[in-house]
């Protein structure tokens, strides 16, 4: 006879809950923000059961970078993929979700990676080889020193909507600057 109060084992969903509780975290209050206990108790398990997925917390930050980087790709190749310009393409596609504002979507996963990178240069290695891997990708359309600078300005752009020192009409602005 099977106990009618034993909950159904889901580890998957469990594990996805996991992580998109950490990226939130993540995105939220950075790297020292995030605790294995907080992680847990937001996802609705115990810290042990937590632990039974991730066994310290580099193991979970380092899930969190690759499921990131994984979704990033997503999203880049789907947005890239409705713009019918080779020439600059991929920079397009890095201006456009390095200014993302939404905190649900992929800014939330670009503040948490750029979180991870700008605080543990031991996970910032995994940015740079997914923007290397992806530059090397679009060498034939992004490689111009126009476009570098375009890349480099989005950077410093989302610091100043990251600090909260920008007027989001004058960004508003200045992306579609870049864009053209």
């Amino acid at each position: 006879m099977e106990n009618p109060y034993k909950r159904k084992k889901e580890p998957e969903r469990v594990r996805q809950r996991i992580l998109e509780v950490a990226i939130q975290l993540t995105a939220d209050k950075g790297l020292s923000g995030v605790s294995l206990q907080a992680v847990a108790d937001l996802s609705g398990i115990t810290k042990g059961g937590l632990l039974h997925h991730f066994p310290n917390k580099p193991a979970l930050v380092r899930a969190v970078v690759n499921t990131v980087l994984k979704k990033l790709d997503q999203a880049f190749d789907e947005y890239m993929a409705q713009d019918p310009i080779a020439y600059g393409r991929f920079t397009r596609a890095f201006i456009h979700f390095t200014l993302q504002r939404d905190t649900q979507g992929i800014g939330s996963l670009w503040t948490a990676i750029s979180m991870v990178m700008l605080t543990d240069q031991a996970f910032n290695a995994q940015w740079i080889e997914w923007l290397n891997e992806r530059l090397a990708v679009h060498a034939d359309t992004d490689s111009s020193m126009d476009l570098q600078l375009l890349r480099c300005a989005a950077d410093g752009l989302w610091l100043t909507m990251f600090t909260g020192v920008d007027d989001p009409d004058e960004t508003q602005r200045l992306e579609l600057e870049m864009m053209r």
